[in-house]
């Protein structure tokens, strides 16, 4: 048997894992990436799920201890006079984007990942036996198998099915604070757990990540946080989507491109509504940025021989911690269901696509049944089950 041309577009956590799964069941196996550099989370952290790690945990010497931290459990705040409401006995590790991307880079090299591809238009039959991808510098490559992996504005999809991600009605802000950045009583309250701060309007949350080096070496721990705000129509979102240049960005504005005025937004709702070590987390972070949050679904998960992988699918939101466990899942059982039927792509296909959507489906209706109580004040009960942070069943 021939190896099965494949292009995966996209280079980010979906991305890699699915060429990696791919390459190791004998696959030719192209990523490209529409940035023109390495690719930077700006420290953003991720909960540690069993699908995320696999590929380290199966098929690398990178082990839990150099990409990630451990906690202890779960505690939940009323966020504005920091009341204890409960704690759940679940722990939890947490790594970085960072840590996780460097990993899966060297895993897969880098002969064959291609910087500043941008991905443009397919072109030609989308239903035929290969598929063929234009790139915005021209370029075209064609491929038995196409996997898309261009995230939650993936163009790809809105190409197949002409579906984008639906905002949800609320942002993100996000930061970051070194240990030496922060009061040390608002180091010991936040760190070794994962921390709710629940507030009428909103919520917060709070947990450790690691600071790794390049040869992915855990050095230190940092706190990381997100904040999410309802926003109350579209004047609010524009405002705060609106960088220094008075440009209003569809997906998020970086901390070197925030209005002093935005800024100062964040500053002032953190000293008027949270309690003092909130506060003094969020008033230490030297560069939050803002994110908008949306999600989708799809009526599929393919089209021939082009396939959608993690955000580029069924995009949801993050309040389960799965979403990039459910992109590493997408890959990896897309690479067992090319070697199980023995490389026939269609076959493959047909096999793996209900299971990915049904679980994806069920995902996204968790996350936003979880989101309807956190974003307006609902009874969310410490140590609620269905609550819990992982991927549903899909069975």
């Amino acid at each position: 048997m021939r190896a099965l041309r494949v292009a995966v577009l996209g280079g980010s956590i979906a991305g890699l894992n699915a060429a990696l799964a791919l390459r190791d069941v004998g696959c030719d196996v192209d990523v490209y990436e529409r940035s023109p550099r390495t690719l930077e989370g700006l420290g953003t952290g991720i909960v540690v799920q069993p699908e995320l790690v696999r590929y380290f945990l199966e098929r690398t010497e990178i082990g839990l201890d150099r990409i990630s931290v451990a906690s202890n459990g779960m505690r939940y705040y009323a966020a504005t006079d920091e009341t204890l409401l409960g704690t759940a006995d679940r722990s939890w590790r947490f790594t970085s984007y960072n840590a996780l991307y460097q990993g899966l880079v060297a895993s897969f090299g880098t002969e064959r990942y291609h910087l500043g591809m941008a991905f443009d238009h397919f072109e030609g039959d989308l239903d035929g036996p290969q598929a063929s991808a234009v790139f915005e510098s021209g370029e075209v490559i064609t491929a038995d198998l196409v996997v898309c992996a261009d995230g939650a504005m993936s163009r790809a999809r809105r190409q197949l099915f002409e579906i984008g991600p639906e905002y949800a009605g609320y942002i993100t802000w996000r930061g970051l604070v070194e240990r030496d950045g922060v009061d040390g009583d608002t180091w010991a309250f936040f760190d070794d757990e994962f921390t709710y701060g629940l507030l009428p309007d909103g919520h917060l949350i709070t947990y450790p990540i690691p600071s790794v080096t390049s040869d992915l070496q855990v050095s230190g721990r940092r706190l990381n946080w997100q904040w999410y705000w309802n926003t109350s129509g579209d004047d609010e979102l524009d405002q705060l989507l609106t960088d220094a240049k008075g440009v209003r960005q569809p997906v998020s504005v970086h901390n070197h491109a925030l209005p002093s005025a935005t800024l100062n937004r964040l500053h002032r709702r953190a000293a008027d509504q949270l309690g003092p070590h909130f506060r003094d987390l969020v008033l230490s972070s030297t560069a939050p940025f803002v994110t908008i949050v949306a999600d989708s679904d799809v009526p599929a998960m393919h089209r021939g021989r082009i396939v959608l992988v993690g955000d580029a699918g069924v995009t949801p939101r993050p309040h389960a911690a799965a979403g990039a466990a459910k992109a590493a899942a997408d890959g990896w059982e897309l690479g067992a269901a090319i070697a199980s039927h023995g490389g026939d792509v269609d076959a493959a296909i047909a096999s793996w696509e209900p299971r990915q959507l049904g679980r994806a489906r069920a995902y996204l209706a968790k996350v936003r049944r979880m989101a309807g109580v956190l974003q307006h004040g609902g009874p969310f009960a410490p140590g609620d089950p269905q609550n819990f942070f992982g991927l549903p069943d899909s069975e």
